[in-house]
């Protein structure tokens, strides 16, 4: 399996509706600039001070400029097409936001009290790129469309290179913390989900069953000691069990 890109027509419906939120979202950056980013875009001291909780999810669909939107855009047109229709279009949505918020809760609690806005899909993307490598480990990728590798090998490349610009705060641009969190998000999800699925199922016990083995066990029993080495109560067990079955022991 590789991933390419597919007409737009193609796509998955929320895939497309994704693509197209991004879309207009980057026009609105546009239009409106640094407004939209203070009041949609995600600036740590305000969705932490005043609680302006919908950042955590509108800062994903503004974008800074043309590549900025472009490239976003393009990861999510090529990993959503495979991803949407093995989760379902439902989950596949939840999936994204998830990982978009819990890269914005994990931003805004390591920039706490920045003024800076943070904006743009790349932390659900890093989401979209960990559950491709989760459930299609093997699958061939091009990291950065050069160089070849496994989808395992490059959740673990990307994951390192991310924490290691996260640690090292070297004053760039690209919030590496966000793509980070959205990276370890998608990765808990499925994680989490699998070992649920895997988890022992207790079922109660038949009584039918069990009485039939409590049975089984007194005929053994005068099988080897006689009628005569029964108590009463075990008499009775048997009585009971032979009436249920229309007849009498």
């Amino acid at each position: 399996m590789r991933l390419n890109a597919a007409p737009l027509g193609e796509l998955p419906p929320v895939t497309k509706a994704l693509v197209v939120l991004s879309f207009a979202g980057w026009l609105a950056e546009l239009a409106f600039g640094s407004w939209l980013n203070f009041y949609f875009g995600l600036v740590p001291a305000q969705f932490a001070g005043s609680l302006w909780l919908w950042q955590a999810v509108t800062y994903i669909f503004i974008h800074a400029d043309f590549w900025h939107f472009f490239f976003n855009a393009l990861m999510l047109w090529m990993l959503g097409r495979t991803i949407e229709p093995d989760m379902g279009s439902r989950k596949f949505l939840l999936y994204f936001l998830v990982c978009g918020a819990a890269a914005a809760l994990l931003t805004a609690a390591w920039n706490a009290g920045s003024p800076i806005p943070v904006i743009g899909a790349s932390g659900a993307i890093y989401g979209l790129l960990g559950a491709f490598a989760f459930l299609y480990p093997e699958a061939t990728v091009n990291l950065y469309f050069i160089f070849p590798m496994s989808a395992r090998t490059m959740a673990i490349l990307l994951g390192a290179v991310e924490f290691v610009m996260t640690l090292s705060r070297t004053g760039s641009k690209i919030s590496s913390v966000t793509h980070l969190g959205g990276l370890a998000a998608g990765l808990l999800w499925l994680w989490g989900e699998r070992r649920w699925r895997e988890r022992p199922v207790y079922e109660p016990p038949d009584p039918a069953i069990e009485e039939k083995a409590e049975v089984d066990r007194l005929l053994e029993k005068i099988s080897r000691k006689g009628q005569a080495s029964l108590s009463r109560s075990e008499i009775a067990k048997l009585d009971d069990y032979a009436k249920s079955r229309g007849g009498r022991a």
